[in-house]
């Protein structure tokens, strides 16, 4: 059976992964090992000359120093002196991973008031201190629910990192995992657009308003997440294109 190793700073990274990966079934294609080695340094050490063949597949994740998903992959391999493995980042850090499926997250919540936090949180990537929100949510360390299970499906709608960290996996294992896009549970149409937004490098024109102003991809995601009026602007003049779009093709 096919080895996949992944190298993570620490043993709450350690945790969430385990948590990933068992959600989804990779456990049936490979035999698991999830190794905190404690910090980029000793990963980059660890990893600088490994490689993949047919019995072996590793992979690094690290916490990221950027908010979007293609720059943050960037400057992790550079980070980890750009091995030949593939490398993996979470934004802002791991712990944020955990509040991607809201009730993944509740499950060892210590009080309703706890709870009622997670609820009203911002997306995953957008929790300014997600280590000190674990830590106010949980109060201690054990931030991960044991038995239970997280929404794949759900998290990676919220979180463009855990998604990638999981189409990685998907890409390198084999594993049969497809998404679904849960409708049903995404909390407002802002969510999806700004993740949407996150999974483009941060500086990137995205859009240009009647006065002129270039907006980047980054500056929009937190303007959407915010219900600004700009933000809501940019959501409302997408959500019509779409829709004229997709009249057009139905014709």
């Amino acid at each position: 059976m096919l080895q996949l190793t992944v190298f993570v700073e620490g043993p709450s990274d350690q945790d969430m992964v385990y948590a990933l990966l068992e959600a989804m079934g990779v456990h049936q294609k490979a035999r698991i090992a999830v190794l905190p080695l404690g910090g980029k340094r000793k990963i980059a050490d660890r990893i600088r000359d490994l490689r993949n063949d047919d019995l072996n597949k590793f992979v690094a994740l690290i916490d990221a120093d950027e908010a979007s998903v293609a720059d943050s992959r960037e400057l992790a391999r550079r980070q980890l002196g750009s091995p030949q493995i593939d490398v993996f980042c979470a934004v802002p850090m791991i712990e944020a991973w955990i509040f991607a499926d809201p009730e993944f997250a509740k499950a060892t919540a210590r009080s309703l008031h706890a709870r009622e936090i997670i609820d009203r949180a911002p997306l995953p990537e957008m929790i300014p201190y997600p280590k000190q929100f674990a830590l106010n949510v949980y109060g201690s360390s054990r931030f991960y629910p044991r038995e239970a299970t997280i929404d794949v499906n759900l998290a990676a709608a919220r979180s463009p990192s855990l998604r990638a960290f999981i189409e990685g996996i998907v890409s390198l294992v084999g594993v049969d995992f497809s998404f679904k896009v849960p409708t049903s549970k995404l909390s407002d149409t802002r969510d999806v657009i700004s993740t949407l937004l996150r999974e483009l490098p941060q500086t990137t024109i995205v859009w240009k308003t009647m006065a002129g102003e270039k907006i980047t991809a980054g500056d929009l995601a937190v303007a959407i997440a915010e219900g600004s009026a700009l933000g809501n602007q940019y959501a409302t003049q997408l959500l019509r294109v779409a829709r004229d779009l997709i009249a057009r093709q139905s014709d």
